[in-house]
C-alpha cells in the first residue's frame, strides 16, 4: 500500500511534471534541437550539406522528407548510435516504473482518459528523440568521412593494413570506419545506454530532474578530451616499417572544438557584448549580485537599453548543453572575484569557490524534483518558494490559501511553457491595448519573447526583485 502511494503521489507526478516541461513543450523542442548542435561542435564537427540531408532523411518521424534513409537508420540502430536520447530514456524508464498510471487506473478507471495523452506523448517523444538523432547521425557521417580522409592523406587507403601500438594488424574497410565513427559518437555524445545503473536508479527518488543528462555531460566531456589526446599520439606502422600519425589533425581539431564550445564562445559572447554596450566589470559584478539565484553562476551576456541606459542580461546557460561543466568554473571565478573586495584572502575564496562549484555539479542529482519542490513549498516551507516568493497570501482566507496551494501544484504540471506563451500573447497585442500588461504591470516585447524560444530572452536587471532573493537567503 505504501509503495503504491509513493508511486501515485510522488513518482507518477514527478514523471508527468517532467513530461510537461520537456516533451510536451514546443519551446523546449526548439531548445533541445539547438543545444544538441553543441555536441557536434564540441567534437570539432560542422556537418556538411550531404551529412545534414542524409541525417534528416533517416529520422523516424512523420515530418515530410523523413524516413527516406531507413536502411541507414537501422544500421545506426544496430551500431548503438541512435534512439538513445538521455532525457527521454529517463522519462520512459520512470513511466515504466509506475506503469504509466496503471496503478492509478486500478483505483479510478482512468484508462480511457489516458489513451489520448499516451498517443500525444508518443508523437512528442519521437520528435524529441529525432532532434537528438539528427546531430548524432550527422556527426557519425562526418566522423567516418574525416577518419578515411585523414588516413588517406598519410597514404593509408581502403584495403591497406597497418599495425597499431598494441601490435594488432588492422585492415581498412568500410566496416572499420563505420564502427570507429559509431564508437566515437557513442562515447563523445550523451547516450542513455552508457548511464550507470546507480544514476539511472536515482529517477525513483523524489529528488533530481533528468539526472542522467549531467552525468552524461561529465562522462562525454572527459571522453572528448581523452579521445583528442589519443588521436594526437596515435601511431600506425605501415608494412614497410614507416610510422605515421594519421589522426593527429583530427585530435587537434577536436580539442579546439571542445575549447571553443565550452570556453571561447561563451567568453567571446560576454566580452563582445560588454564592448558593444560599454558595460564595465564593476557593472557586471553589481548585476550578478541582483540576478535570480539560479542565474548567479550562469554565463550572463550583458545588454543595455539605448533609451534608458538600464542593464539587461541574457542567461546563456539556458541554451548551453555544457553548462554542467562551465558553471562550476564560473562559480570559482565569482568567489575569487569577491576576494578582491574583502579581507578573507584570495586563497580562502578560491577554496570556497571550489566548494560552491562542487555543489553546482551535485545540484541536478540532489535538488528537489519539479513536483517535490512544489509539495515542499506547501508542506515544509509554509507557502514559500526557495526564492522567497509567497505561494499564497498569509492574510487570506482558508479557501484562498487552498486555492493558492492547488494552483501551485497545477503550475508544476502545466505543459507547453505556458508562461512564455502567455508573455508572447500579451506582447502581440496592440501598443494602446491595456491588455498588454500582466497582473504585475509588466509589459513585454514580442521580439524579445521570440528570442526566448532559443533561450536568448533578455531579462531586466531589477535590484528591487533581487532584494527578495537576498532576504530569502538571509532567512
Amino acid at each position: 500500500m505504501v509503495g503504491k502511494m509513493y508511486e501515485n503521489f510522488i513518482l507518477y507526478p514527478k514523471a508527468t511534471s517532467q513530461i510537461a516541461k520537456t516533451i510536451l513543450s514546443p519551446i523546449t523542442h526548439v531548445r533541445n534541437f539547438l543545444s544538441a548542435s553543441a555536441f557536434a561542435t564540441a567534437n570539432g564537427i560542422i556537418p556538411n550539406a550531404d551529412a545534414i540531408k542524409n541525417a534528416y532523411g533517416a529520422l523516424q518521424t512523420n515530418l515530410k522528407g523523413t524516413r527516406q534513409q531507413n536502411e541507414l537508420y537501422q544500421k545506426l540502430l544496430r551500431l548503438g548510435v541512435v534512439n538513445s536520447q538521455v532525457q527521454v530514456g529517463d522519462l520512459t524508464k520512470l513511466l515504466e516504473d509506475v506503469k504509466f498510471g496503471e496503478t492509478m487506473n486500478s483505483y479510478n478507471g482512468l484508462d480511457k482518459l489516458l489513451k489520448p495523452f499516451k498517443k500525444g506523448f508518443k508523437v512528442s517523444q519521437d520528435l524529441y528523440t529525432a532532434e537528438d538523432d539528427f546531430w548524432k547521425i550527422a556527426s557519425w557521417a562526418t566522423e567516418k568521412a574525416r577518419l578515411e580522409k585523414n588516413m588517406a592523406a598519410k597514404g593509408l587507403t581502403r584495403g591497406m593494413s597497418f599495425t597499431d601500438k598494441a601490435g594488432n594488424i588492422i585492415k581498412l574497410t568500410d566496416d572499420y570506419f563505420e564502427k570507429q565513427a559509431a564508437d566515437i559518437v557513442k562515447n563523445n555524445i550523451p547516450n542513455y545506454s552508457y548511464v550507470s545503473d546507480f544514476v539511472k536508479g536515482l529517477r525513483k527518488m523524489p529528488v533530481g530532474n533528468f539526472v542522467s543528462f549531467p552525468a552524461e555531460i561529465m562522462r562525454t566531456s572527459t571522453n572528448i578530451v581523452r579521445r583528442a589526446l589519443d588521436e594526437i599520439s596515435f601511431t600506425a606502422t605501415l608494412p614497410d616499417g614507416t610510422t605515421i600519425k594519421p589522426l593527429q589533425n583530427i585530435g587537434y581539431t577536436r580539442l579546439a572544438g571542445m575549447a571553443a564550445t565550452t570556453l571561447a564562445v561563451p567568453y567571446a559572447a560576454v566580452e563582445g557584448a560588454k564592448a558593444l554596450y560599454n558595460v564595465t566589470e564593476d557593472e557586471m559584478d553589481a548585476m550578478r549580485r541582483y540576478v535570480a539565484d539560479w542565474s548567479k553562476n550562469s554565463t550572463l551576456i550583458p545588454l543595455r537599453d539605448e533609451e534608458t541606459g538600464k542593464l539587461k542580461y541574457v542567461d546563456f546557460s539556458h541554451m548551453n548543453a555544457y553548462d554542467t561543466i562551465t558553471r562550476p568554473l564560473q562559480t570559482v571565478l565569482n568567489r575569487v572575484g569577491q576576494g578582491e573586495t574583502d579581507n578573507d584572502g584570495m586563497v580562502d575564496d578560491f577554496i570556497l569557490g571550489l566548494i560552491d562549484s562542487t555543489k553546482e555539479l551535485g545540484l541536478p542529482f540532489i535538488s528537489e524534483s519539479i513536483w517535490t519542490e512544489a509539495l515542499t513549498d506547501i508542506a515544509i516551507r509554509k507557502g514559500k518558494t526557495p526564492e522567497g516568493y509567497q505561494v499564497w497570501n498569509p492574510e487570506d482566507t482558508i479557501g484562498g490559501k487552498v486555492s493558492g496551494m492547488v494552483g501551485h501544484l497545477v503550475e508544476s504540471q502545466a505543459p507547453f511553457n505556458y508562461k512564455q506563451l502567455n508573455r508572447m500573447r500579451l506582447a502581440s497585442k496592440p501598443i494602446d491595448d491595456e491588455g498588454r500588461f500582466d497582473e504585475r504591470g509588466n509589459e513585454y516585447e514580442l521580439g524579445n519573447e521570440l528570442a526566448g524560444i532559443a533561450g536568448l530572452r533578455a531579462i531586466d536587471v531589477n535590484p528591487a526583485n533581487g532584494i527578495t532573493y537576498k532576504i530569502s537567503e538571509l532567512q
